[in-house]
């Protein structure tokens, strides 16, 4: 179990977690949701085991403290947006190959290609990719490190619906092999479809909900209807520019 304890966070300012606590089981996919601002990559972050100014709190998962980094970068593995993982002048194959050499995966290349829909375009660079390409490739590369906990942030931003339907089911499908997932997202009818439950942050803290039912929108707007109006209510120091990973972009387990 991936298991954070009295998580606190600030940025710019702002209190976005005060004692929160989470604890991410092998085999669940939980969502993560939130406005804009309110610490969902921060938190995410955190939880990969990186250490941020005005940002503290008790993390290990099975027994493994981030202390111990080889270890617990072969069992958490951080997946940022936007293609900041990636380097833009090399391959996409040359990023899958390493993270199999990297990590000591199982998985064959050209297979977790194929499942991802990116087999077509290995041999160009990342620079050469599309926004979507690069989101797939970033997923193909948490897929391929058989982490045991998987961080996605927005997991499903920039894909067509082709591809989000085939990454649904393949967080499902890596859940159901004994990884514990948790992704950030806005896309909301789809955090219902995919997730086994959802974490709402409020005040500071970590609400987590069974999904469906209600559904996460009308939780949302429950929520953070009239929060996202209010100045006073709403956080905004988190500025995704600042949560984005620094320096070496691919972290050797």
């Amino acid at each position: 179990m991936l298991r954070a304890t009295d998580v606190k966070a600030r940025r710019g300012g702002r209190v976005l977690l005060d004692g929160a606590s989470l604890a991410l089981e092998p085999g669940k996919v939980v969502g993560l949701v939130a406005p804009n601002g309110w610490g969902k990559t921060t938190l995410l972050r955190l939880l990969a085991g990186a250490h941020m100014r005005g940002c503290s709190g008790i993390l290990e998962v099975g027994g493994v403290r981030p202390g111990d980094e080889r270890a617990f970068r072969r069992a958490v593995f951080y997946a940022p947006g936007e293609g900041t993982l990636l380097y833009p002048d090399v391959s996409a194959r040359f990023h899958l190959e390493a993270t199999k050499r990297l990590w000591g995966s199982p998985y064959s290349v050209d297979d977790v290609a194929r499942r991802c829909g990116i087999d077509a375009w290995l041999g160009r660079p990342a620079s050469k990719l599309s926004q979507g390409m690069r989101q797939q490739l970033t997923l193909a590369i948490a897929y391929m490190t058989k982490a045991r906990f998987l961080l996605l942030d927005e997991p499903m931003n920039a894909l067509d619906p082709t591809n989000v339907q085939r990454n649904s089911g393949l967080v499902r499908k890596v859940a159901a092999h004994g990884a514990g997932i948790l992704m950030s997202s806005h896309v909301l009818d789809n955090v219902d479809r995919v997730c086994d439950s959802v974490v709402f942050m409020r005040g500071g803290k970590l609400v987590e909900l069974p999904a469906g039912g209600a559904g996460s929108l009308a939780t949302y707007n429950e929520l953070y209807g009239s929060a996202t109006t209010s100045a006073h209510a709403r956080p905004q120091g988190e500025v995704l520019g600042d949560a984005r990973p620094r320096g070496r972009r691919f972290p050797r387990p």
